[in-house]
């Protein structure tokens, strides 16, 4: 099975990402990102043996983890197939994704990928396809009429499970941080 952990956008942000996600399916056929709901990458894929002791470990995290502020704004691309929300630069959410990566190595022997570590650029894709270089031209220009800005106190990691053949992803558990209200309670 494949896993990964990210931050799960607050309903504002979220509704506004499924909002551009499905206008661009709709306008250029970049279909894929409805396939996962809309998060902050912690720890990208990776393959596992079992899910419950990655519950257990994201739960304990999750409890010595408080509650920080993230930014998001505008759009920034991965060469010509990807579109996302841009994260500011963020030290907390930094030391989460190092504090991740160095514990799923210790407890579980599991690698960090290319995209992370030193070379991790936060985001929340909205949108990623093989079309079309013009295509992919024209929704860049159609996004120019928006001007995302948003601020939120992350609050929720989910553990995101793979369906397997291009079915999409899951959030198979919400863990909320230990400084959100909800979590106090």
């Amino acid at each position: 099975m494949r896993l990964g952990f990210g931050i799960i956008l607050e309903d504002e942000c979220h509704n506004y990402s499924r909002k551009l996600e499905l206008e661009l399916c709709e306008k250029f056929g970049f279909c894929c990102g409805l396939k996962q709901s809309p998060h902050i990458t912690i720890k990208a894929p990776f393959e596992a043996e079992q899910l419950n002791p990655f519950v257990d470990y994201l739960e304990k995290l999750a409890k010595e983890t408080s509650t920080f502020e993230i930014k998001l704004e505008g759009f920034n691309y991965f060469g010509n197939n990807v579109i996302f929300l841009d994260v500011k630069e963020n030290q907390h959410l930094k030391d989460l994704h190092f504090k991740v990566l160095k514990d799923l190595k210790d407890k579980f022997d599991i690698d960090q990928n290319e995209f992370e570590g030193k070379n991790v650029k936060f985001h929340s894709t909205l949108a990623t396809s093989d079309i079309t270089e013009r295509k992919f031209i024209e929704a860049k220009q159609y996004l120019e009429k928006y001007d995302p800005k948003f601020k939120f106190t992350a609050k929720t990691l989910g553990i995101f499970y793979d369906l397997g053949e291009d079915a999409g992803w899951i959030i198979v558990r919400r863990i909320k941080l230990s400084g959100s209200k909800e979590a106090l309670e």
